[in-house]
Formats: C-alpha cells, sequence, structure tokens
C-alpha cells in the first residue's frame, strides 16, 4: 500500500508537472505571444438581490517581461466585500513549483491612487519578481459581495499578444431575479454557448495571441466579451432597477443625487451678485464656472455608494475640494440657484474613447462632468474638476463618446462634442534670419485650438526647464537649439492658444564648400510615418484629425541665393492634403508656405499602405533641403 500511495503520488506530480510545463504549450499559441492563459475559469453565482459570489482560477505562462502585467494576481475588498479564498503559486518552465503565497502573504494597500483624500476601497496583491522566464502563475479567488451591480463581465483575450489554451465563464442566477446578457464578437472565435433561464456558460479554447496593429480600432470593438447585468440590484445598502437606461438614470437622480443639491444662503446670495444684471445665459454660465475653478479644487475622495454618491454641495462648499462627483454637483446646484438647468452626467473617461452601449444599461463609467442645454446653442459641458480649463471644452478626455445624462425623469444616452478636423486647428508664422555662419535665429508665434489647443494649454503651469524640453523635443530635428523667450496666452473666452517664441541654433545650415544645404520648413515638420503591416486583418481608423498652416519669411545668409525652389507640391488623398509653396519674396528672402489636413474616418483596411505612402511623402516633402549658393 505504501509503495502504492507512493506510486499514485508521483504520478499526480508528474501530471501537475507537465500541465504547467512550458514545454506543453503548442506552438501556435507561442507565436507572437508575450503571455499564454492556461486557464482562466470564473464562476458568477447570484444568490439573492444583494449576494453574490464570485470564485475563479487562473493559470499564466508569462513568457517575457511584456507579459507580466497579465498576470493579475490581486483581489479588490472594502467593508463589503469579504475575499474567502486568495491563493497563488509559481511555477518554473518545467512546471516544478519554486513559490506559494497564501492570503496573508499578499500585500495589503489602497486600491486608489495617492490623489485620493480618503477611501474604503483596498486591494491585496501578489509581489512577485521574476528571475528567469517563462514562469507560471497559479492563481485561485473567492470573494462574496453583496453588490450585485457589477456582475464581471468576461473577457475572454486580455489584450494584444496574449493567446488563451481554455477560457471559461459561467453565471448561475439562483435569486428569480431576471437578468439581461449580451455578447459581442463570439462568433469570430468559436466559442460554445450555453444556456438556460437562470444559467448562461461560454468556453472558448487555443485562441491564437492578436498582434496589434497601427491606428486600427479599439480593442474592445472585436475582442470577444460577454456582459450581464440584473435588472433589480443592490449597491451599498439602497436597491436599484435598470431595465432601460431611463429607468437607470432615474435611480442614479433618485437614490444618488437628490437632496444634495442644498447650499447655505450666503453662497447663494454671492452666486447671484455675481450674475446679477446679466441676462445672457452663457455669461452666467461663465461667472458660476469661474466661481467654482478659483473657489475649490479636485481631490478623489472614493466613499458613499460604492464611490458612485457625490458628496453633498454643501459639504464641498465648506471644505472647498471634492471629487469629479462632488464637484459636478456642487457646480449643478449653483447654476440652478441662478435659474440655469444642468445635468449630471457620466462617461468612459480617457484619451482612448469608449462609449456607453446604448442597448445594454449597466452600472459603468468612471468619471462625471456637467451637461448644459441652451436652446440657441449646442450642449455646453463644464469639466468641473479643472482649474483651468475653459467653458464647453472637452479636449481628448471626453469627446465625440456616448454618456449617460442624468435627469430628473431618467437617463438619456447623449454624445458629446466630436470637434471637426478644421477645428483641430494650429497656425504657425515665423521669421527667421540665418547668418553666414551657419546658424539661424527666429521669432515664431503659433495660435492652436481644439484639440491642439488641449495638448498645449496646460503648458503655463509646468516650469522653465519642462517647457524648454517640450519645444527641444517638439523641435527635435533642430539640433543645438536653444530659446530666449517663451511667452504663452491662454484665451478662455474664444479656447486659443498662443505661444510665442525666440529661438537660435547653431549650424543648422550645413556648408559643403562655397555653398549651404537647407531646410525651409524649420517649425513644424510632420515626420511621422505609420509602421509597416503586412496581411493588416483590422480597418485603419484616424480618431482625430487635424488642420496645420504654416507660413515663414526667411532671411538668407548676406550674398547667398537659392540655386532652385522646392517646386510646388500639392498632394489630395481621401485621407487629406498637402501643399507647399516656397518663393523668392525679395532677393535673399523666401516665403515657405505649407498647409496639411489630415482627415478623421474610417476606411478600409486594404487603404492602410495608400495612408502609409501619403504619409512617407509628407515626411520627405518636409525634410527637403534647397542649394544655397554663393552670389
Amino acid at each position: 500500500m505504501r509503495f502504492l500511495t507512493f506510486f499514485l503520488l508521483l504520478c499526480f506530480h508528474f501530471l501537475s508537472s507537465q500541465n504547467y510545463s512550458y514545454n506543453t504549450i503548442s506552438e501556435e499559441l507561442l507565436k507572437n505571444a508575450n503571455a499564454v492563459v492556461r486557464l482562466d475559469q470564473m464562476s458568477v453565482v447570484v444568490k439573492a438581490r444583494d449576494l453574490m459570489v464570485v470564485s475563479s482560477k487562473r493559470i499564466i505562462t508569462v513568457l517575457n517581461e511584456k507579459g507580466d502585467r497579465y498576470v493579475h494576481a490581486y483581489a479588490f475588498y472594502d467593508k463589503s466585500d469579504k475575499i474567502s479564498i486568495l491563493t497563488a503559486k509559481i511555477y518554473n518552465n518545467q512546471g516544478e513549483e519554486i513559490n506559494k503565497f497564501k492570503k496573508k502573504d499578499f500585500f495589503d494597500q489602497s486600491a486608489v491612487s495617492g490623489g485620493t483624500l480618503y477611501s474604503d476601497s483596498r486591494m491585496l496583491f501578489m509581489r512577485y519578481t521574476p528571475t528567469e522566464y517563462p514562469y507560471t502563475v497559479e492563481f485561485t479567488k473567492e470573494y462574496t459581495t453583496p453588490n450585485t451591480a457589477f456582475v464581471p463581465s468576461w473577457n475572454i483575450i486580455d489584450g494584444y499578444r496574449i493567446s488563451v489554451e481554455k477560457s471559461s465563464f459561467t453565471f448561475i442566477n439562483q435569486s428569480g431575479i431576471a437578468f439581461r446578457r449580451k455578447e459581442s464578437n463570439l462568433e469570430l472565435y468559436s466559442v460554445e454557448i450555453n444556456t438556460t433561464a437562470s444559467r448562461a456558460n461560454y468556453e472558448g479554447s487555443n485562441l491564437r495571441a492578436l498582434k496589434r496593429e497601427p491606428l486600427s480600432p479599439s480593442f474592445n470593438e472585436f475582442s470577444p466579451t460577454v456582459k450581464i447585468a440584473l435588472d433589480k440590484f443592490h449597491l451599498e445598502g439602497v436597491d436599484g432597477t435598470a431595465k432601460t437606461w431611463k429607468e437607470f438614470g432615474k435611480w442614479i437622480y433618485d437614490e444618488l443625487l437628490t437632496g444634495l443639491d442644498v447650499l447655505n444662503p450666503q453662497t447663494i446670495e454671492q452666486v447671484q451678485n455675481l450674475v446679477k444684471g446679466v441676462d445672457d445665459p452663457m455669461e452666467k454660465i461663465k461667472r458660476v464656472y469661474n466661481f467654482v475653478q478659483d473657489n475649490t479644487r479636485y481631490i478623489s475622495v472614493q466613499l458613499g455608494i460604492g464611490g458612485w454618491m457625490p458628496i453633498s454641495a454643501s459639504e464641498v462648499d465648506r471644505v472647498k475640494y471634492g471629487d469629479c462627483k462632488g464637484l459636478t454637483n456642487y457646480t449643478m446646484a449653483l447654476l440652478k440657484s441662478v435659474g440655469i438647468d444642468s445635468y449630471y452626467t457620466v462617461v468612459y473617461a480617457g484619451s482612448q474613447k469608449r462609449d456607453f452601449d446604448p442597448d445594454f444599461p449597466i452600472m459603468q463609467g468612471n468619471h462625471a462632468f456637467l451637461n448644459i442645454p441652451l436652446e440657441k446653442e449646442n450642449d455646453i459641458w463644464l469639466e468641473c474638476t479643472s482649474q483651468i480649463t475653459p467653458v464647453n471644452h472637452l479636449g481628448t478626455f471626453t469627446d465625440n463618446r456616448n454618456v449617460l445624462k442624468v435627469t430628473p425623469s431618467g437617463g438619456e444616452i447623449v454624445k458629446t462634442k466630436a470637434y471637426l478636423d478644421e477645428e483641430n486647428y494650429q497656425l504657425t508664422k515665423a521669421e527667421y534670419f540665418t547668418d553666414i555662419g551657419g546658424a539661424i535665429n527666429g521669432r515664431i508665434s503659433i495660435l492652436s485650438k481644439g484639440i491642439q489647443y488641449n495638448q498645449k494649454y496646460r503648458q503655463p503651469s509646468k516650469s522653465k526647464v519642462e517647457q524648454e524640453e517640450y519645444y527641444k523635443e517638439y523641435w527635435g530635428y533642430v539640433n543645438n537649439l536653444s530659446l530666449s523667450k517663451i511667452d504663452f496666452k491662454n484665451n478662455k473666452e474664444n479656447i486659443v492658444f498662443e505661444e510665442e517664441l525666440e529661438i537660435t541654433a547653431e549650424n543648422y545650415l550645413s556648408r559643403t564648400e562655397e555653398k549651404f544645404l537647407f531646410a525651409p520648413n524649420i517649425s513644424n515638420r510632420n515626420l511621422a510615418i505609420p509602421e509597416r503591416c503586412r496581411n493588416r486583418k483590422r480597418d485603419l481608423v484616424i480618431f482625430r484629425g487635424y488642420l496645420d498652416e504654416d507660413e515663414f519669411t526667411i532671411h538668407l545668409p548676406e550674398n547667398f541665393k537659392p540655386e532652385t525652389l522646392i517646386k510646388p507640391i500639392n498632394l489630395e488623398t481621401k485621407f487629406g492634403d498637402y501643399q507647399v509653396v516656397l518663393k523668392e519674396k525679395a532677393p535673399g528672402v523666401l516665403q515657405y508656405k505649407r498647409k496639411l489636413l489630415i482627415k478623421s474616418g474610417r476606411y478600409a483596411k486594404e487603404d492602410y499602405e495608400s495612408y502609409r505612402n501619403f504619409r512617407k511623402k509628407i515626411a520627405r516633402y518636409d525634410n527637403s533641403r534647397i542649394v544655397l549658393t554663393k552670389i
């Protein structure tokens, strides 16, 4: 019996080692991969409106440093969520166990950033530094929560260059509450689906790693996902209903916002005096918004109903700070006191555009800001967390995406402002003087609007050193650059940013015997060329277009003239237009004019090489040189 027991244990160890061994991964899953998910298994059981149990096991073989971020060995918790199981094991490339972590070995820290004043959200995470690759992590966790507003979704693929041996997701509904599910892109990945009235099960296997393609649609658009939501849910002691966005918005208004707009009489009087005698609603909005910017600051406060309920307007008024929720609610209350209706709005904020799904109401979003409908104008938007952002400027943080506007009568999916290509405008004017030693000095004026404004209007708050580093990187093709003047003018009224600069650069002109080589595009070369992409699989997407116009007056070195001028260039494509004209304005004086329009849009994958060729031509012409010869 002792021999048989030893033999069975040996066989079990052998089988376990084989399962986790790097050598058992197929070549097709290793191709293009930074990590291979051996098993990703999740089970979600809703036992009641206020009780959900989530258990999971994840086994991943990390092939290199880039794959480390996909281990996901962490668990969030707070006063409501209780972690019952949390373990991890580490295996070497032969599948031999080399380390083990119990719950007490996980590192405990706040789940939010250092800019948060206080929060009850925390996380446990595994601290492990690999000594060699590949290695494998087996991570198991289980937690119980009363918050059924957030049913975990299933994302079979974590990201680019991650392949999957097997992934499964099971949702079991024991509560009797109706639930909804939305499946996206499963047909592209041969996912097995088994569903009943109270259960849904999904399994996928042998999914090869996807390579990132430049200028492609967002990953969420083509990755396989399953979202599930209960029609009736619970969130931190409050029951909710969300079969429609209207119903869901009504719940937010009634349960999270109502009663939090009370202000003390002194503040109301102060704000009403600010707009006394003003009839124009837009002017009232600006004055109230300036009051908020001048008297409050942003500090994250992750308490309340799961971090979703704002602190009251009276509390923000007292302490002079708040998070996005609190400051948005405070601004809404101030506007109400002067007769302006506005609406608390929830958004997925960030430079990578992410939309609310109009067809699938579910608790989501990561930011709040304010919507103000005006009769004679389009909707006005206020970013209440910023002390410098102008009225109705969104930038890349919240532009052109579906958001949830919350009104007293319910929620409504609306789209935020989308900037037209020509609105993202930059005009550069400059006068340059060159000398016989090859140096150049010049005065440059740059005017920016739209998204190009957004990229620059924070510059005045940076240090002089940071500002100089910015321009040296912006003009990275100019060696030995120094800046003797940097001035800014931020016109928040018209949302225009102006830069006034004076620069010098030694040896800008290259001398060869009695001639100079000279590049007339001194201030705005667009040298970026999208990388080559063979056998492209996905559409070409240009998310934001822009328009650049440049006009330079260039004084040549004394007694030098151009041998020849650049011939006029005029490129017209579906992706944009490019024009350059260089002419002799007077003896020894050149005038350089350039215009570049890049058009936003979605194009067929077959268009990618044409677009790349367009950008190659722009880079080549922007880098063009002429020969100056002695008179």
